[in-house]
């Protein structure tokens, strides 16, 4: 079997008739071919006209900021050393941050998740210039916002749970001081504020996939590269969040050259 070295971004060629996409190799042409600013792939068109305008204006506003990051993020990918990894860091915490506005100004609007990334892909194909970054790229090469942005939200929510959890534990020794201070023991038992425990749900199909690939050795993890694969559905798959790819990378560095090249065949180590 040859194995084939490809870019992460995968060329998509335009079929004449019917503008059918055809997903082909790994060439460094980009995961999607852009004809006149067009971008095709399956996510689902956005209807400006269902919004107000004050929230298109918003919406409009905090896109352009993500856009920014994400070419500021493929600059970084396309550098070496402490210079590229400090653009990365910044990039992905700007486009964070921007992904994150945009799902608040969203759902003020009562637009839910997949409409608002659609409304972000929409304007991706409208508006950017270049090659992007494979993380605004499904497995097959379609550009697809949908994955960036629940990996966005997750990873918010997690840091809210564990914000809340810290709050919880400081209000119950709080519990504990007063009932060890006091002279007199209190009448009723100290009430004890506990998180929300909720069942660990079933990992996605799509996403357990990837978790049966994985083989360990010496304690650390690994997984062969297969045609599609990408540090970004790596890192939504084990990590659930697709903007923590470097940490993959930087793992990695001795096999391969940029987050952006990955070779058909190759071990990968998934960092804990």
């Amino acid at each position: 079997m040859i194995q084939a070295r490809f870019y992460i971004s995968r060329y998509l060629k335009i079929a004449a008739v019917g503008f059918a996409v055809i997903s082909t190799g790994f060439p460094d042409t980009g995961y999607a071919q852009q004809t006149a600013g067009i971008f095709f792939g399956q996510q689902s068109a956005f209807d400006v006209a269902s919004v107000r305008p004050s929230t298109l204006r918003k919406l409009r506003f905090y896109a352009a900021k993500a856009r920014t990051a994400l070419a500021d993020m493929g600059k970084a990918d396309a550098m070496t050393g402490a210079t590229g990894e400090e653009l990365a860091a910044k990039a992905a915490k700007d486009l964070r941050k921007a992904i994150e506005k945009l799902i608040d100004a969203g759902a003020k609007a009562k637009l839910d998740l997949e409409q608002v990334a659609a409304f972000f892909a929409q304007d991706l194909r409208e508006n950017y210039t270049g090659q992007l970054p494979f993380i605004v790229f499904n497995e097959a090469g379609e550009l697809n916002t949908t994955q960036l942005f629940q990996g966005v939200f997750d990873a918010r929510a997690s840091i809210t749970a564990t914000e809340d959890a810290d709050y919880f534990a400081y209000v119950n020794n709080l519990g504990d001081e007063a009932v060890s201070s006091g002279n007199a023991q209190p009448e009723k038992p100290v009430e004890r504020a506990t998180p929300v425990q909720e069942d660990t749900p079933q990992r996605d199909p799509a996403v357990q996939a990837y978790w049966d690939r994985l083989v360990e050795r010496d304690g650390k993890r690994y997984i062969q590269v297969a045609p599609g694969d990408t540090l970004a559905t790596y890192a939504s798959a084990f990590f659930g969040d697709s903007l923590r790819y470097r940490k993959i990378y930087n793992a990695n560095t001795d096999v391969m050259e940029s987050p952006n090249l990955l070779t058909v065949g190759d071990t990968i180590e998934i960092p804990r």
